[in-house]
């Protein structure tokens, strides 16, 4: 009987010792999981930080170069290099991109009463001509038009055979709906039907989002010599690859003055362009968007900063994004 009692008490002994391990490894594992997530927190806070860093010291770039309207405001796209900066457990990567030199995701939809949009033509034409000497066939440019449209506007209603609405995305896999408002950044078009990311990342280099809904202005002065795609876009499939391509070339260095300057060029000047054409031809920026990304001991973090240069020189920011590359 005291031999039973002496192993019923070895048992109980070690289900205690057992427990308790189980309990210490828990707490350890959850220690280090808090630890873990305090050290990420902080590193995102820290690159925050370093982010907004960047970003105050862009603001005041920009605000140099808009008081220098002797100097090319023109050719602030071509003559910006990334920024890196070295820190301590890794570096800071900024760079800066014109966000008048580019097609307007948000162009495709215009702003009506009670806050509706609409599908705005001006900019599904000037997305036609971008597509098209991009070498896209008609049948997939409007695959990619239609599915735009649809996720940016404001109804229900599909537009042409290859748009989709709430009844394509919430029968996914995973399923959402579509966003019915302006997008952000251009890679959330990844998220919408007929793009992927290599269609995304063939396309970005052209595109852009602004926070300005239905605009689809172009600042000639700013657009790269190895962008001729983007005047074309602009001006309409009259206007070859090469005759816009031979028009950055002969570009003056401060800039075209005016329209009427730009429109004299031998290439431009029997063209019969459209009043919308016209009314898109700008000559400076006023929207530039901010990527930084920071390696901060090996915690990858991105911030995407819109800016603004307002007509009394001041610059703002109009909104931030941030996440992980």
């Amino acid at each position: 009987m005291k031999k039973k009692e002496e192993g019923t008490a070895l048992i109980l002994v070690l289900l205690v010792v057992a427990i308790v391990t189980v309990l210490g490894v828990t707490a350890v594992d959850r220690l280090h999981y808090e630890i873990k997530e305090n050290l990420d927190i902080t590193k995102k806070q820290q690159s925050y930080w370093y982010a907004l860093g960047l970003e105050s010291k862009t603001l005041d770039f920009l605000k140099e170069r808009n008081q220098i309207r002797d100097l090319s405001n023109a050719l602030i796209s071509e003559d910006i290099p990334s920024i890196i900066v070295s820190i301590e457990g890794g570096k800071i990567e900024g760079t800066l991109k014109d966000l008048t030199t580019c097609f307007n995701v948000n162009g495709l939809v215009r702003l009506v009463e009670d806050d509706q949009f609409v599908m705005n033509q001006g900019g599904v034409d000037q997305f036609k001509n971008l597509l098209r000497v991009l070498r896209v066939d008609e049948l997939t440019q409007d695959s990619f038009i239609y599915s735009l449209v649809d996720w940016l506007d404001s109804n229900d209603f599909t537009e042409g055979v290859s748009g989709a609405e709430d009844d394509f995305y919430t029968r996914l896999e995973s399923p959402y709906r579509a966003a019915n408002q302006p997008i952000f950044n251009v890679n959330e078009l990844v998220n919408i039907k007929n793009f992927n990311k290599e269609i995304v990342d063939f396309l970005s280099p052209f595109l852009c989002a602004l926070p300005e809904i239905g605009s689809n202005f172009v600042n000639v002065n700013a657009i790269k010599k190895n962008r001729p795609e983007i005047l074309v876009m602009l001006f309409g499939e009259d206007l070859s690859l090469v005759s816009a391509a031979k028009i950055l070339a002969d570009r003056p260095l401060s800039g075209f003055k005016d329209r009427e300057e730009l429109l004299s060029h031998p290439d431009l000047v029997d063209l019969n362009l459209s009043n919308s054409v016209l009314e898109n031809i700008k000559f400076e920026s006023s929207f530039y968007q901010l990527t930084t990304k920071v390696d901060n001991f090996q915690y990858p973090y991105i911030l995407n900063s819109f800016l603004q240069i307002l007509d009394t020189g001041k610059v703002r920011v109009v909104k931030r994004s941030q996440g992980v590359f």
